[in-house]
């Protein structure tokens, strides 16, 4: 198995390479064009220049004379071309042949390695053309054939600058490869190496190691918000063993004291110490009702956590159930003392799509607990509308929830310290409400002080404002 930084580095390498490629392929075959475009101007000049120098000889001399070839190489640069003259029916006058021009380029003396690319096309490339020779004075006189090797027209400067430019193309191509090796070396190693980091921190995770984090900032966002995720799954595993280790404790601690009691009071009862009485077995039978209902409670967390129930939605008026529940709590906010107030203007005719046996579950919790860390003041329970939402609002003026306790009161089994000793409870109850509000496709939050009071809001989707006669006969209006 090949690494992604490996992988990465032969992917951008292998691009690079293909685009140096393709840009010196390009580069080479336009500057072999425009060589090709130069040559042939420089032909048709020169072409050009050799007739119009034998138009003028015939004007001055009547006549083609043995003093043609003098005159022309004197006037003109014509070594590189074979120049023939023609009469009007194409018969050679006099002239340089094929033959006769490739043997003076063998003649000449050029450096060794120039030689073998001027005489590379000598037998194979000969191109020659006709043009007519027009005198002013006597009209159509011939045509003068011009004959070349297209490789001997190169100058020696010419050939030095097609060499340089390919030797510049390769120079270029190398300084370019070796940029995309480095870029990709320093591309691989910037997306690699965070990643590599996160998979060794993921592996302490694995290990046990939830105090481990990668602190490491990352410029590319991607790679940032998977340092982000991992460092927030750590902190949540930090946490969860947190609570794990204390549910062992708290489970420990509430098994161990009825077990206590029990072993205690029956080796006084067989020591003789204690009598074997009603009221010494009452004792017992309290405390062993003590450890059932403990295990009664880690039953239903297992049933909670493992529940399959089937809820049985329907559309309901939501301010008869708040009023159902706040109907039962009326008589215990009196006997307390505790001041009790609803107020469901808001919501007057809304309705909700909700299991009612769930619904009511959900609302008989967050009452029961909000009498229960009550012990004076207010409670007050009011509903908003907001966001398509139905949003219920339970505020008291308990005990409060401290900052350390507060992001763990949905956990299982989790109860304050500050709760411990004095409440009794199992710590399943809000674990069970956000369970069934998470079914209903709903939300729950808290805003608590300590010493200062806690609002529980509950949010359930909206269905709409009704006044079906249907569901006023289920939940009469008041």
């Amino acid at each position: 198995m090949i690494s992604m930084r490996k992988q990465l580095f032969a992917l951008l390498l292998c691009v690079g390479t293909l685009t140096i490629l393709i840009t010196a392929l390009f580069v080479n075959a336009t500057i072999h064009t425009e060589f090709k475009n130069y040559i042939e101007d420089n032909i048709q000049k020169t072409s050009g220049i050799i007739v119009r120098q034998l138009e003028e000889i015939y004007d001055n001399e009547g006549s083609w004379n043995e003093t043609l070839e003098e005159s022309l190489l004197t006037n003109t640069q014509i070594g590189k071309f074979s120049v023939a003259i023609l009469n009007p029916d194409k018969e050679l006058i006099w002239g340089k042949t094929k033959e006769e021009l490739a043997q003076e380029i063998e003649d000449l003396e050029y450096p060794f390695f120039y030689l073998p690319q001027m005489m590379q096309f000598k037998d194979k490339i000969y191109t020659f053309q006709d043009i007519p020779i027009e005198s002013e004075q006597y009209g159509l006189v011939g045509y003068a054939r011009i004959g070349y090797f297209p490789s001997w027209l190169l100058s020696t400067s010419d050939i030095d600058f097609q060499a340089g430019i390919n030797r510049s193309i390769i120079w270029s191509g190398l300084i370019a490869l070796v940029c995309f090796a480095s870029i990709g070396a320093y591309i691989t190693r910037l997306f690699t190496k965070p990643i590599y980091a996160i998979a060794r921190t993921s592996v302490d995770l694995a290990e046990g190691k939830y105090y481990t984090r990668y602190n490491k900032h990352s410029s590319i966002k991607e790679i940032e918000n998977l340092r982000h995720s991992m460092n927030y799954l750590a902190q949540k595993l930090d946490e969860q063993d947190t609570l794990r280790r204390k549910l062992i404790s708290d489970v420990s601690h509430e098994i161990r004291t009825p077990l206590h009691i029990l072993q205690s009071n029956l080796e006084a009862m067989i020591d003789g110490i204690y009598p074997i009485d009603e009221d010494q077995m009452q004792v017992l039978y309290q405390e062993v009702v003590r450890f059932g209902s403990l295990l009664s409670n880690l039953d239903k967390l297992k049933n909670i956590e493992d529940s399959t129930t089937d809820l049985h939605k329907q559309e309901l008026y939501m301010n008869s159930c708040i009023k159902e529940v706040y109907n039962v709590f009326k008589i215990v906010a009196k006997e307390r003392h505790i001041h009790f107030k609803l107020d469901l203007k808001q919501t007057d005719h809304v309705t909700v799509y909700a299991d009612y046996n769930a619904l009511k579950q959900i609302l008989m919790n967050l009452f029961s607990n909000a009498f229960k860390f009550t012990e004076e003041g207010s409670i007050r329970v009011y509903t908003t509308i907001e966001e398509k939402m139905v949003c219920m609002y339970i505020e008291d003026t308990g005990i409060g929830i401290s900052k350390e306790d507060l992001p763990y009161i949905f956990e299982r089994m989790y109860r304050g310290d500050k709760s411990r000793e004095k409440y009794e409870g199992s710590g399943i109850g809000l674990t069970m409400v956000k369970k069934l509000i998470t079914e209903h496709q709903g939300k729950v939050e808290v805003l608590s002080e300590e010493d200062k009071g806690t609002t529980m809001i509950i949010k359930l989707p909206l269905i709409h404002h009704t006044k079906s006669k249907t569901l006023k006969s289920l939940f009469p209006k008041e």
